[in-house]
């Protein structure tokens, strides 16, 4: 399942048959033009029982995904979107949408395009998503290009819209180029993810964040790594120096919709390489044990577990970790 602000995408439920029916039958003429077979297919709720009773098979099989969107307010069912074609050999797959027509002009589409596409690139590990968008449908390429795909060519009549001649479709396509950054606490962009790291903190920790919050001053920083993903600053962390011989790591912190890519992971290999430039042979580190995402990561990433430092002795909560670095190679 899938929620954003306004949102629940999730997989179809058998019980969802009617509802899913009904739905189609009332945007007939609406979605007909590129969503005939789907429109076919589901003539009656028989048949869309049988429909959906498919669609939770090749999920199983990992051959399509398809979900319904619904209203997060009030649970209707307002639109769809899936995933299909899926080539597991990039892996790849195209994307397809629709929400139903008393429902536009609220973002619902761009909202639900954006949400879907990370889940693809998160939990399945997708290297590529593309879309087929008619020339004439503006509405559409307005909402792919809203949510990060880019134009890359032109499918000379590839389609035919009901019994008319073959149209152009455009191919829209979506992958994820990571950037990793070396710079500085000065860095608006840190700055900006500093903010919802704090108040993810604070979400988590309660009436503690204010005692951790007078040890991550930030102000003076001068070795932080930001991680891009096509130009959008999805995550972070710092270094800075605890003795003669250690740095410690503080500040890791991912967006969640951007989690499970393996950035967290690339950014703290990053800020140990660089550690390791400026000489520290070890890096030290403090998280909390509501953390559970921070301790496996580090716990995976060869930390192991010391006696709380500083500030942190004493502190039931906290976890703090040391690492061995590799030494730098001038």
């Amino acid at each position: 399942m899938i929620t954003t602000k306004n949102l629940v995408i999730r997989p179809y439920k058998l019980e969802d048959s009617e509802c899913f029916f009904k739905g189609i039958t009332d945007n007939r003429e609406y979605l007909y033009d590129y969503f005939a077979n789907m429109i076919k297919i589901n003539d009656s709720v028989e048949s869309t029982k049988k429909y959906l009773e498919q669609k939770d098979l090749e999920w199983q099989e990992n051959k399509s995904y398809a979900c319904g969107i619904f209203s997060k307010e009030n649970h209707e069912f307002i639109g769809h979107i899936s995933i299909r074609e899926i080539d597991w050999r990039i892996p790849k797959g195209e994307l397809a949408y629709f929400i139903f027509k008393k429902h536009n002009g609220n973002n619902y589409a761009s909202e639900a395009l954006t949400a879907f596409k990370n889940w693809c690139f998160a939990n399945k590990k997708f290297n590529r998503l593309f879309m087929k968008i008619a020339e004439e449908n503006t509405a559409s390429i307005k909402v792919a290009e809203s949510s990060g795909f880019v134009y890359e060519g032109l499918l000379k009549k590839d389609y035919r819209k009901r019994e008319q001649d073959l149209i152009d479709m455009k191919i829209y396509g979506y992958t994820e180029n990571l950037e990793l950054v070396r710079t500085t606490s000065q860095n608006a962009d840190f700055s900006n993810l500093i903010v919802k790291l704090d108040e993810n903190l604070a979400s988590r920790n309660g009436d503690m964040q204010e005692y951790f919050n007078q040890f991550n001053k930030v102000d003076a920083i001068k070795h932080v790594v930001i991680a891009y993903i096509n130009g959008t600053a999805v995550g972070c962390g710092a270094i800075k120096q605890f003795d003669s011989e250690s740095a410690e790591v503080k500040r890791m912190f991912v967006l969640e919709e951007y989690r499970g890519r393996g950035i967290a992971h690339k950014i703290l290999k990053e800020l140990e390489k660089w550690a390791s430039e400026l000489n520290y042979v070890s890096t030290v580190l403090e998280t909390s044990n509501v953390q559970v995402e921070a301790v496996a990561l580090y716990a995976k990433s060869d930390y192991i577990i010391i006696e709380n430092y500083g500030q942190y002795a004493g502190i039931e909560s906290s976890i703090c970790f040391k690492k061995e670095l590799e030494k730098h190679e001038n």
